[in-house]
């Protein structure tokens, strides 16, 4: 590298600097921007001078390898089941099982199981792998590292003190430790019937190999492990060579067949995919890929295999030879007409536009998100007649001020039938939310509650749905990359409300959402245009946006929403349903939002017990009433008959439903009593019911 022929104290002054930058921006908050600045110059600006320190001092000093620790320990206390749930492939006595390690990061174990010797690859986290080593009750013969990365060569260390026999394969380009056997390009690593190929990709690192496991000797398909050099509809930076350097290497892996199986180092799926999405949009094999990388992720599952048949279809940066990447992002052929130039050059700008695509950290799942609140605001507006909603700013906790948190209500001001109250960041992104949907049937009454509520690194949602007298909770928990881009109600209502002052919907809108069954999936906008309704005496026009959910079970669930200029909901379908909530009277428009004027003097609180006249009062009202009660009692002893015997049953029978007992109970006293019973209980009858026929017998 270049820093050969840095001298040794220029150096080491440059790496103080560094330090001493590092520390100072560990100990600003979270939220600072020159920190989020820093982690984006670090990962999208590789050609600069403080990535190449840093890189420097990562994979050449032991402040790499404190680094790693400090990852392990977190990543265990974080998934101490791993961050994935993966599932072997067995074929024909030989089985590659993927080992979830660190917090995205993949080791594999390849094991003959007639002669119970296994080949380790990447072995990041050695007490994991040794669990399955354990676990399968196999011999560790070989640990195969792919390149010099912490994150890749961990647990070398650990699993060759334990494993006497293991030897540690790798190249010698790329100090990797505790390596025993050199390897080079096209060399064949042996272990029972395992046939592992040894094919030298540089680009991620000078060394960087691929293995590629033979499938003939056991006949089934070939097995790449790709390391950094590939992920599904992804690859690696370019940290120590160039553009042609990768492109090369990318070319050795599209020369295997199209039924190769790529076990990749890293769980990028989601990611990767989504990028693919701005570059290609019209891939529909990409969009089929994506909605079952979605469906796998919903449930924490892993993404692994691909084939590099499927690779070639969707993954960008396999397809620079392709005319539709090569028209919108390529450049134009250089005067020597070298293609491979050119695609070089394509390639660099795809690794660049997916680092920047990755920094913007966008809630759209596909494009960023065009709709993030820039200023302090409060939004109240009516939603129909019955339902107000109010957007504010509230101080709130210090962790959450940071984010500029804001709160948002919903109610039925009349019936009370549906009450929504959440709060949201800048991005939109639910920090708390609590609803409650009400169905007054006489039969059967139903009531849902939702409460979402964001923690460190997850989601929880809790759930409540009682129909009748029985009630169902459940509790579940999403993972927060699985949440990226999810718009929540509230969130759903603030977007309406911005589409309709723009009087727009963007193109590809797609974000996460719920469905009825409180299940993830994901919900689409669509414009349908502008139309004239009448609202009572007047003509309005509206614009119409259409909100889909489409969910895993079942058809997708359609709204259309009729919104006025400044965002109110003028009326609102559900394809499908013979039903509509329209407004009866055109509410004032505003165009800009009423801020309430905050109140010069705070309100003093009342406390009555010290007001003496206030006190007194109360005093006299007690005694009154206490009085007037006991006149009651002796002018009725049958009152406190009837109350002793009711509370004597009441212990007895100790009923689950206290009310429909009482009502039973105090039936027959009733000067008029109904044929029915308004309440029905589930408990076995009273005994004052059987008094009914002997008394219309009589």
């Amino acid at each position: 590298m270049a820093w050969r022929g840095w001298p040794v104290s220029w150096l080491w002054v440059a790496s103080c600097g560094l330090l001493l930058l590092v520390f100072v921006l560990l100990l600003s908050p979270r939220s600072c921007r020159a920190r989020r600045t820093l982690r984006g110059l670090f990962m999208a600006r590789s050609k600069q001078l403080l990535f190449r320190i840093g890189y420097s001092l990562y994979t050449r000093t032991r402040l790499g390898y404190l680094f790693y620790r400090q990852q392990l320990r977190r990543a265990r206390n974080r998934y101490p089941k791993g961050h994935s749930r993966t599932q072997p492939r067995l074929f024909n006595g030989v089985k590659v099982l993927p080992i979830p390690v660190l917090s995205d990061n993949y080791s594999y174990l390849i094991i003959d199981t007639q002669a119970r010797l296994a080949v380790a690859v990447d072995p990041s986290d050695p007490q994991a792998v040794q669990a399955s080593i354990e676990k399968e009750g196999v011999n560790l013969v070989a640990i195969l590292c792919t390149h010099k990365h912490w994150d890749h060569s961990g647990g070398n260390r650990d699993l060759s003190r334990r494993h006497q026999d293991c030897r540690v394969y790798g190249s010698p380009q790329d100090n990797i430790p505790y390596l025993t056997h050199p390897l080079c390009h096209q060399d064949v690593v042996s272990v029972g019937r395992l046939q592992i190929r040894a094919l030298a990709t540089p680009g991620h690192t000078q060394g960087h190999l691929v293995y590629l496991l033979d499938g003939e000797p056991y006949e089934g398909p070939s097995c790449l492990f790709s390391g950094d050099l590939l992920f599904l509809s992804g690859c690696g930076r370019t940290f120590e060579g160039t553009a042609e350097t990768m492109l090369s290497s990318l070319d050795t892996v599209l020369g295997l067949g199209d039924d190769t199986l790529l076990w990749p180092g890293h769980e990028y799926a989601e990611e990767n995919l989504g990028f693919a999405g701005v570059v290609e949009p019209e891939n529909l094999a990409r969009e089929r890929k994506m909605q079952w990388v979605q469906r796998q992720r919903m449930e924490r599952k892993s993404t692994c295999p691909s084939t590099l048949g499927e690779e070639r279809s969707y993954n960008p940066f396999l397809r620079t030879h392709c005319l539709v990447l090569q028209e919108a992002l390529g450049p134009s052929p250089g005067p020597t007409g070298d293609d491979g130039y050119s695609r070089a050059q394509l390639l660099e700008r795809l690794r660049q536009l997916k680092d920047l695509h990755k920094s913007k950290n966008s809630c759209f799942i596909l494009n960023p998100c065009p709709f993030q609140l820039v200023k302090p605001f409060i939004w109240p507006f009516a939603v129909g007649q019955r339902h107000r909603l109010v957007i504010s700013h509230l101080p709130l906790a210090p962790s959450w001020q940071e984010q500029g948190v804001y709160t948002a209500e919903s109610r039925n001001q009349k019936s009370r039938s549906g009450q929504l109250s959440t709060y949201l960041s800048w991005k939109l992104e639910v920090v708390e939310q609590q609803s409650q949907e009400f169905i007054k049937f006489h039969i059967l009454p139903m009531e849902q509650k939702t409460s979402l509520l964001k923690q460190d690194d997850q989601l929880a949602m809790t759930r409540m749905v009682k129909e009748g007298e029985e009630v169902k909770t459940e509790v579940t928990f999403f993972p927060r990359p699985s949440i990226e881009g999810f718009v929540s109600q509230a969130a759903n209502l603030v977007l309406l409300r911005v589409m309709a002052w723009r009087h727009t919907v963007p193109s590809n809108a797609r974000f996460l959402a719920l469905d009825s069954e409180g299940k993830l999936c994901y919900s689409t906008y669509q414009a349908l245009g502008s139309q004239t309704i009448q609202v009572g005496h007047q003509q309005v026009e509206v614009f119409i946006v259409e909100q889909t959910v489409h969910s895993e079970q079942g058809i997708p669930v359609s709204c259309q929403f009729y919104l006025l200029s400044d965002g109110h909901l003028a009326k609102r379908i559900q394809v499908g349903s013979p039903g509509c909530c329209m407004i009866t009277k055109v509410p004032v428009l505003r165009e800009e939002d009423d801020i309430e004027p905050r109140p010069a003097f705070k309100k003093k609180p009342l406390v009555w017990e010290e007001d003496l006249e206030l006190y007194s009062r109360f005093l006299d009202r007690k005694e009154e009433l206490r009085i007037s009660h006991n006149s009651y009692l002796r002018q009725h002893p049958e009152a406190q008959a009837l109350i002793s015997d009711f509370l004597l049953f009441l212990l007895l029978r100790q009923p689950v439903d206290v009310v429909t007992f009482a009502a039973e109970y105090f039936g027959p006293f009733a000067k008029r009593r109904p044929p029915t019973p308004a309440l029905r209980s589930s408990n076995r009858p009273s005994p004052f019911r059987e008094l009914e026929p002997e008394r219309s017998e009589a």
